[in-house]
Parts: C-alpha cells; sequence; structure tokens
C-alpha cells in the first residue's frame, strides 16, 4: 500500500475520531472531566503505548550479537533502570526534566512523523522535524493556557516558573507554524501529494486543538497520527510484503508488554494518591516521558 493512500487513511480515521469524541463530549456522554480523562488513558494505553511494545525487538537485534542468549539480562534491566531515571529526575528537577522532555518529544514526535514519508537527516530535515513535533506544545500553549497550566501544575511545574512567556504565546505558536509550513514546502517541494496530504495534517491538528479540550487533543493525536504511523512503520518491517499480515503479526507480539504497562498505569493511578485526575495526568505524562527515553535510545542506536 502506498505512502499516500495510508496517510489519506490515517488523517480520516483521525477526523472521524475527531468528530466522535467531539459528539461525546458535547453531547454529555462524556460528562465530566474525570470521565474525559479516563477516556483518553485508555485511548494511550490501548493505542500509544503500544507503539513502543516491540522495543524489546529491537534490543534483541542490538544486544545479542554481543551477548547471545542473555541478552535479555541486559535489556530489561537496563530498560526498567532507563525509565526508573525520568521518573526520579522528574520528582527532584521537575522544571528542568519537563523542559527537556519537551524538547525531546517535540523532535521524537516531528522526526517519527515526517521519517513516515521521507528518509532524512542533516541539518534541515531534523530543524523541520523539530518544528513539527514542537506544534503540539505551541498549540497547547496558545490555544489551551490554562489547561496547560493546570497540567504542569499536576506535573510540579508552577506557572511562576515560566510565566515570562505567556506575554509570547501566540508569536511563539505563529512563528511555529510560519516555518514549520515553509519548511515543509522546501523539504516536500519535489513531491506535491505528500505535500498536500502533510499541511491538511498540520491543519487537522490545528483544529482539534482549538475546538476540542487539550487531553483530547493531544490523546488522538499521539494514538492516530503519531503512533499509528510507527506501528505501521513496524509491521512493515514484520511483514514487507503483506501490511495486513504484518499488523496481525504486531497486534500478537504488542499484546504482552502492552498489558504489562496498562496494568502498572492503572495501578499508579489509583495508588499515587486520592486526587485522580491528577494522578491520571501524572501518569500519562511522566509514563510517556519515562518510555520516551529508552524508545529514543533504541531507535537511534538501531539507526546506525
Amino acid at each position: 500500500m502506498e505512502l499516500n493512500k495510508i496517510q489519506s487513511r490515517l488523517l480520516i480515521i483521525f477526523s472521524v475520531m475527531g468528530l466522535f469524541s467531539y459528539s461525546l463530549v458535547y453531547n454529555n456522554f462524556i460528562h465530566n472531566n474525570l470521565s474525559l480523562l479516563f477516556y483518553c488513558f485508555f485511548l494511550i494505553l490501548i493505542l500509544g503505548v503500544s507503539h513502543g511494545a516491540l522495543d524489546h525487538i529491537r534490543g534483541k537485534r542490538i544486544l545479542r550479537p554481543y551477548l547471545n542468549k542473555k541478552w535479555p539480562l541486559v535489556f530489561f534491566p537496563g530498560y526498567i533502570l532507563l525509565g526508573l531515571i525520568v521518573i526520579i529526575s522528574w520528582i527532584q528537577f521537575p522544571p528542568i526534566t519537563l523542559f527537556l522532555f519537551l524538547i525531546v518529544a517535540g523532535y521524537h514526535f516531528g522526526e517519527e512523523d515526517l521519517g513516515f514519508f521521507k528518509d532524512g537527516s542533516g541539518f534541515v530535515f531534523n530543524i523541520i522535524s523539530f518544528l513539527k513535533g514542537f506544534l503540539i506544545i505551541t498549540l497547547s500553549f496558545n490555544f489551551n493556557f490554562e489547561t496547560t497550566s493546570l497540567f504542569f501544575n499536576y506535573l510540579m511545574v508552577p506557572q511562576n516558573e515560566y510565566e515570562f512567556l505567556v506575554s509570547y504565546k501566540s508569536a511563539l505558536f505563529s512563528l511555529n507554524l510560519l516555518c514549520l509550513v515553509v519548511g515543509l514546502i522546501y523539504l516536500f517541494k519535489e513531491n506535491i501529494n505528500q505535500l498536500v496530504l502533510i499541511l491538511l495534517e498540520v491543519l487537522l491538528i490545528t483544529i482539534s486543538f482549538i475546538y476540542l479540550p487539550l487531553i483530547l487533543a493531544f490523546s488522538l493525536y499521539f494514538c492516530f497520527l503519531h503512533s499509528s504511523k510507527h506501528i505501521i512503520g513496524l509491521s512493515k518491517e514484520l511483514d514487507p510484503k503483506d501490511i495486513g499480515n504484518g499488523l496481525k503479526l504486531f497486534s500478537i507480539k504488542a499484546i504482552p508488554l502492552t498489558l504489562v504497562t496498562a496494568i502498572a498505569a492503572i495501578l499508579f493511578v489509583f495508588l499515587l494518591s486520592e486526587k485522580i485526575d491528577e494522578n491520571i495526568i501524572k501518569t500519562i505524562f511522566i509514563g510517556l516521558a519515562s518510555l520516551t527515553l529508552p524508545h529514543i535510545l533504541l531507535e537511534v542506536i538501531d539507526k546506525k
């Protein structure tokens, strides 16, 4: 299946899920903030987290030539240790860790999103990748500042830590969007079809962050436009000739680690404190941060 067809279908799924979720929220099927958080939480657990559920296969590919059958003894403790380092850093230095996470996550989101279309490298590709992923952050800051501020507070970063940026939030978003569009036109000028699809994705993401609750807009992007591309890429690795069979193989192989992660996340939500809404936000974002570091390191090492 051509990349353009896959991207077109992903955009349709994203749009349908956006309209469906909008209907649930504004017709009171999701009738309060807590039910919305749980809806997004389970979307991320089912679809978002699973896109890193085959990291152990990459770990095996990297470590087995050096350790033979003993590779799991290094991979799994190392993976867990890196995640714990992120969590401990967040507890000890929340502003710095959040800042680093936003920078790293911004680049990671954009690099994987654009890498779906183009095997890119170099300064220009990396800058445009960062702008693509960082748009999620500037959109949140500009159009959902109060909710973003509340989430940051849940993540132990008070508003006084970033107060100086408040006056520039519209300018940051506008500059981000303008530079991204110009960069995408430059990067994909020789493939107009892909350029149109990517620009349409940027438009739909922007609309979702303007009109949907912040956590819902992020969850839909993360599950249906970011994680889905990674899952499709992994499925093509599992079966290059049949993407449908590759998706089936991915689903089977992803179940164990996805299930373990989901159980741990649910336990954290109900055991951290009595504030369930705050626990969900902490579990989603600190949890994603703790998984992102080893996930990115594996990708970087595996590409060498």
